[in-house]
């Protein structure tokens, strides 16, 4: 049951699209940026990845030749982790390249794999969601998934050395299928806060 009234994004059929994403990625040498010029949603091309391998992270930043590891807090496991970051969901890397960071300030979101062709997910940000300046032109960074470790009850993996891209994707705020129901919170907000005031929004 989805009792937190998540945001639901159902997989797309991507049977009919595989060659020619396959072709796209053959077609881009290693470490460049993917030329898309392919009808289909870029997040589509993204799923397509994940589900062949690659994981994905997503920046504001354009040019990342090498992911060095970083501390970062496991908020599943509370405690610190000096790792690159990386996620084997389509859309959720989408949300962290786009959402412009020196604006917002913070992040609150969630993503589940409920696994039953579906996935689930909660998007806030300390900005206002409606300004223009909320939201700028971000890269999605393809990872080769060999020395990444899953964590717990989440669609994130971390690996404790350095990793290089496999390929870069441009992507703009519309590339985000969830950028109109991105939510706003303000300083002090949690998690809890705000996935309540989502839930009793929606009824």
């Amino acid at each position: 049951m989805n009792v937190w009234r998540l945001l639901v994004m159902r997989d797309p059929d991507l049977a009919p699209h595989s060659a020619a994403f396959d072709a796209l990625l053959a077609r881009t040498p290693e470490g460049a940026l993917v030329e898309y010029d392919l009808p289909q949603p870029k997040w589509w091309f993204l799923h397509h990845l994940v589900t062949h391998g690659f994981l994905l992270h997503g920046s504001n930043e354009a040019s990342i030749d090498e992911f060095e590891t970083r501390p970062n807090f496991d908020a599943h496991n509370e405690r610190r982790v000096d790792a690159v970051f990386a996620s084997d969901d389509a859309i959720w890397p989408l949300y962290f390249a786009v959402v412009n960071r020196s604006v917002a300030q913070s992040y609150i979101n969630w993503c589940e794999h409920p696994g039953n062709g579906t996935s689930r997910y909660l998007f806030s940000i300390g900005s206002d969601p409606r300004r223009v300046e909320s939201w700028t032109t971000g890269t999605i960074y393809v990872l080769p998934s060999e020395t990444f470790e899953p964590t717990p009850e989440s669609r994130e993996l971390t690996s404790v050395v350095p990793v290089r891209p496999r390929a870069r994707l441009t992507v703009a705020p519309d590339d985000f299928p969830f950028k109109a129901q991105t939510r706003g919170h303000r300083k002090g907000a949690t998690p809890r806060s705000v996935s309540i005031r989502h839930t009793l929004r929606w009824r």
